[in-house]
């Protein structure tokens, strides 16, 4: 394997474990971006040593070390994934809670995927975005909004009405 495909599983790996441990916080993002750059250093230095020493031209070695730093990626994600309920992804396996479809679908939900996908009819009650609210329930937001954003104005210029 050369660097970019090492580069692409690292990518893979870091979608699968967002995907299948969505119990995280925006902290997340940030610890996800740092192991990338962390392994794609660790990649790109393998691939230079690589090239130099004509490690590519043996295909035995060249699985085993794909595989050790596959190994070293999945481990260093779910070790230290953080998770909202601050137990790491690997004691969650150790002790047999495994990722179940509620996780996965939750999962994709962060990521935007919409598998429960229904055909926008622009004649219908429903859309997208308000797809459990109902007129009288939406008239009340509004009017609740509105209250609220008036109160705020009459506090900030001091106005009293008699």
């Amino acid at each position: 394997m050369n660097g970019w495909q090492r580069f692409g599983m690292l990518i893979v790996c870091c979608f699968l474990v967002m995907v299948l441990y969505p119990n995280f916080e925006s902290n997340a993002w940030t610890f996800m971006a740092i192991v990338a750059g962390l392994w794609t250093g660790v990649i790109m230095v393998w691939s230079i040593i690589s090239n130099i020493f004509g490690l590519y031209r043996f295909e035995g070695l060249n699985k085993i070390i794909t595989i050790i730093l596959l190994g070293g990626i999945i481990y260093s994600l779910l070790w230290y994934f953080p998770q909202t309920d601050k137990v790491s992804p690997i004691n969650k396996l150790k002790h047999g809670e495994f990722p179940t479809k509620e996780d996965l679908d939750k999962g994709l939900k962060r990521f935007t995927f919409n598998f429960d996908f229904v055909r926008r009819n622009v004649n219908r009650d429903e859309n997208f975005i308000n797809q459990d609210m109902n007129k009288e329930k939406v008239k009340k937001e509004i009017k609740k909004k509105v209250t609220k954003k008036t109160d705020e104005m009459i506090d900030e210029l001091d106005i009293h009405v008699e």
